[in-house]
């Protein structure tokens, strides 16, 4: 409602404009009323009206003079005029002092209506230009608070609403947004509609002192909280910090947090209270599940500079090297609980993530692969320029080493199926010489067993049977297309001993070799 007060010498026309209109229909309430010009400034003075119905002749101070004192008192009061002297001179006057309207009587509901409508755009237009200002005027107070550069008289202007209320004691609060993980798909709010949204919740919580001024630093939005906004409900700094954290949640995958420093006595120490929130923010992964977290919260707890355990590392990279998803998660799962257990600092634990990528990558260039080529790469280097959950790193982490498990099974499996081809190719170039499985397996640098897997599980048939099955074969050609003796075959095709030959070959063949021959004549 915008507030009016009506001004006429004649007592019947102050009653019949109260009468005459549907005031709070048309988004207005009438204050008060007086009959002379005088008496209409001390009301002016005292209540500020966002519109004053003046006549224009009266007695003593007129209608004109009122508009001209007004304006150095109240310089955003409009004014409407109403007169019963159609004399346009006056109307000029009037419209020098920036008066909205001009208005004739008998009144007419009609024009009065149109010309509050009219000037009920003019307000709103204003009010929303004034409260911009104020708020943008609000983030550079703020700037200059926790910098502690705000002047005496600055300070004083910033706290009188909060002074006059009884306002004795100050927190600097901060915000952080932690929405959709970074990774993800989904659009991200812009940072004007997250500011309007705690604005709101803020305002909703204490109604009684307007729109909040919240500053837009680099990962989070802060606010000043006066002790008025927790007693204006009879709740305490976390149960007022709840309130507003509750109203922010609405569903769309925002995180929110917030992380209050501790109280000082005036806005001159607000620096202090802005330095303990900031390091309340250092905790938020020791104590994850606190999603109001206060600087008494922390009071006496220490955070530290460590490097990840040998130990912790070893398993997630054996876990990815066995692209085995449930150890990756689990070898994850230890690796965050040491992350609390050891009370890693921000930066250790940002120094941590980067040992597992950094040994991640060594693995994958190792095979002959690029790194750079997994999706969430970019992701896991810069988490730390993301507002993220503990359980949002956790998943992050999850979600980078699974893909990069993938990726050296797929290149574990194609670098393997290239050496097992070369191997393949050298037996069946060499099977004539005194090779097997161990003298290949440590030509090539590969454990035999495995050698010996790799080989049954590609060409589906044993190593040994494979060697001779070349031997044999070429030893059928031979017996068909030469006459060499059955021992000189058997050495030219590998075979020490011509007895271990002839039993190999009628194995396979179920004839001796000389009958083998003897059919081909």
């Amino acid at each position: 409602m915008y507030t009016v007060i009506i001004v006429d010498d004649e007592l019947f026309v102050r009653k019949g404009l109260r009468g005459l209109i549907d005031w709070s229909g048309n988004g207005y309430a009438v204050i008060d009323e007086a009959d002379n010009g005088d008496d209409a400034l001390d009301i002016i003075r005292k209540e500020r009206p966002d519109l004053v119905i003046t006549d224009i002749r009266m007695p003593g101070m007129d209608g004109i003079e009122l508009i001209q004192a007004a304006s150095e008192l109240a310089p955003d009061t409009e004014f409407v005029i109403i007169s019963g002297y159609n004399d346009f001179r006056y109307a000029q006057q009037a419209m020098r002092f920036g008066v909205t309207d001009y208005v004739l009587k008998p009144i007419d509901e009609e024009d009065i209506i149109q010309a509050l409508s009219k000037l009920r755009v003019k307000l709103s237009d204003k009010k929303k230009r004034q409260e911009a200002s104020r708020l943008e005027g609000g983030e550079k107070q703020i700037e200059a608070l926790i910098r502690g550069e705000l002047k005496e008289e600055g300070l004083r202007d910033w706290a009188r609403p909060w002074l006059a209320a009884g306002a004795s004691s100050y927190s600097y609060a901060l915000v952080e947004m932690n929405v959709a993980p970074p990774w993800s798909r989904e659009e991200m709010l812009p940072k004007k509609v997250q500011k309007e949204q705690i604005r709101e919740a803020i305002r909703a919580e204490a109604p009684a002192f307007g729109a909040p001024v919240i500053y837009e630093h680099r990962k989070s939005y802060g606010f000043v909280v006066p002790d008025l906004y927790g007693k204006e409900n009879q709740k305490d700094l976390r149960r007022f910090l709840q309130g507003v954290l509750g109203r922010i949640q609405n569903g769309d995958g925002v995180e929110p947090r917030i992380y209050a420093g501790h109280s000082v006595s005036s806005l001159e120490q607000l620096q202090a209270s802005y330095g303990s929130a900031k390091e309340t923010v250092a905790y938020k992964f020791l104590k994850p599940d606190d999603q109001v977290l206060l600087h008494a919260d922390i009071a006496g707890a220490s955070l530290y500079y460590k490097y990840l355990s040998h130990e912790a590392q070893r398993k997630l990279t054996e876990a990815m090297e066995r692209n085995d998803k449930e150890a990756i998660r689990g070898a994850i799962g230890a690796i965050i609980d040491e992350f609390q257990r050891e009370r890693f600092s921000p930066e250790a634990i940002k120094t941590a993530i980067v040992q597992c990528v950094l040994e991640t990558g060594r693995l994958i260039r190792e095979l002959q692969g690029d790194e750079k080529e997994l999706r969430h790469m970019e992701v896991v280097i810069s988490w730390h320029d993301h507002n993220i959950t503990l359980n949002q790193l956790r998943a992050m982490l999850e979600a980078f080493s699974i893909e990069a498990a993938e990726m050296i099974g797929g290149l574990t499996r194609s670098s393997a199926l290239g050496v097992i081809s070369k191997v393949k190719q050298y037996m069946d170039e060499h099977f004539h010489e005194n090779i097997n499985l161990k003298s290949i397996s440590a030509q090539f640098y590969m454990n035999a067993a495995y050698l010996g897997q790799l080989f049954k599980k590609t060409y589906d048939v044993y190593f040994n049977e494979y060697l001779l099955q070349l031997r044999i074969e070429e030893a059928k050609r031979l017996l068909r297309q030469s006459d060499l003796r059955v021992y000189e075959i058997a050495s030219r095709v590998g075979f020490n001993k011509p007895d271990y030959f002839v039993t190999q070959f009628e194995k396979l063949e179920n004839m001796p070799p000389t009958e083998y021959r003897n059919r081909w004549k």
